[in-house]
C-alpha cells in the first residue's frame, strides 16, 4: 500500500461510499478537517482516522486486505495506534477473522430525521451549560472526549464544537463533534460517573443538535451494539437507527 500525501486527499472523496458504515469519519480525513492517514493500492483505499477508526473502499481484493492485516492487525504489526476497521461486508469480516489476533463486533448508526429541535431538558440550577472553550477543553478527560478524535485542542476549537454541563468549574457531562464533514457532525458524549442519571448528557447533546441545525449540518450518532446507554440516549433525543456494520480489531 502507498501512503498518500495530504495534498492528494481530496482525490479520495469519490471513493467514499456515503451509505456505508457512516461517511462522516472518512470524509473528515479526505476533506482535511481532521487528522488521519490514507493508503491506496490498485483501486482500493484505506482511511485511518486519528481516533483509530478505519474504513476501506474500492475493489478491496485479497492482496489489499492482506496488506491491511499485516500492517495493522497481525501480531507482527508495529503500528501503535488503535485500529478498528468498519465494514458492511461479511466476506471482508470473515477474511480477517480467518487470521490470528482478530475479533469482530457490531456498530450501530443513527440519524436525526426530524426537522424540529429536540425537546428541551431542564437541568438543576446548580449546573450550567457552556460552550467548550480552551479552558474547559483542558479540563475534560474521559474515554469519549475531544482528545479522543482531535489531535490537538487548537484543531478542535478551530474546526469542531462542543458543549459542557458544568458543576461550578467541574465538567460533569459533555457533547462534542467527534467527527465533522461538509454535511454531517457525529456527536460524541460522556458523563463523569459521579454525575450520571441526571440527564446531563442529554442537555449537552441537545445543544449540539441545535448547533447542527444552525449550521446546516446533519447530526448523526453511532455506538457499539453493546453500548445500551448510548443507544437509549440517542433514541431519547430523537435519533433513529439507520444501519449497522461489522467491526474488526485486534484481539
Amino acid at each position: 500500500m502507498e501512503k498518500l500525501d495530504i495534498s492528494c486527499y481530496p482525490g479520495i472523496i469519490p471513493y467514499i461510499d456515503k451509505t456505508s458504515c457512516g461517511a462522516v469519519y472518512p470524509l473528515s480525513i479526505a476533506e482535511a478537517r481532521q487528522t488521519g492517514d490514507v493508503f491506496i493500492k490498485d483501486g482500493s483505499v484505506l482511511l485511518h482516522h486519528y481516533c483509530g477508526f478505519a474504513f476501506i473502499f474500492g475493489k478491496c481484493g485479497t492482496d489489499f486486505l492482506d496488506d491491511v492485516y499485516n500492517s495493522f492487525l497481525s501480531p507482527e504489526s508495529i503500528t501503535s495506534r488503535r485500529f478498528i476497521l468498519f465494514t458492511e461486508s461479511r466476506e471482508v469480516r470473515d477474511h480477517f477473522l480467518g487470521k490470528s489476533n482478530t475479533v469482530s463486533g457490531d456498530r450501530l448508526f443513527f440519524s436525526y430525521p426530524k426537522v424540529i429541535e429536540p425537546k428541551h431538558f431542564d437541568i438543576l440550577v446548580q449546573y450550567s451549560v457552556r460552550e467548550i472553550d480552551s479552558e474547559l477543553a483542558e479540563k475534560i478527560e474521559g474515554m469519549v472526549a475531544p482528545g479522543f478524535s482531535w489531535d490537538s485542542r487548537e484543531r478542535f476549537l478551530a474546526n469542531g464544537k462542543g458543549f459542557c454541563v458544568t458543576d461550578s468549574d467541574i465538567p460533569a457531562a459533555w457533547a462534542f463533534s467527534a467527527a465533522v464533514s461538509s454535511d454531517e457532525i457525529d456527536i460524541g458524549v460522556e458523563t463523569r460517573p459521579a454525575y450520571r442519571g441526571q440527564g446531563l448528557a442529554y442537555a449537552a447533546a441537545e445543544q449540539m443538535i441545535r448547533y447542527c441545525f444552525d449550521n446546516d449540518k446533519r447530526p448523526v450518532w453511532a455506538c457499539d451494539s453493546g453500548n445500551t446507554a448510548s443507544r437509549r440516549l440517542a433514541e431519547k433525543l430523537g435519533f433513529v437507527k439507520t444501519g449497522e456494520c461489522f467491526t474488526v480489531r485486534r484481539s
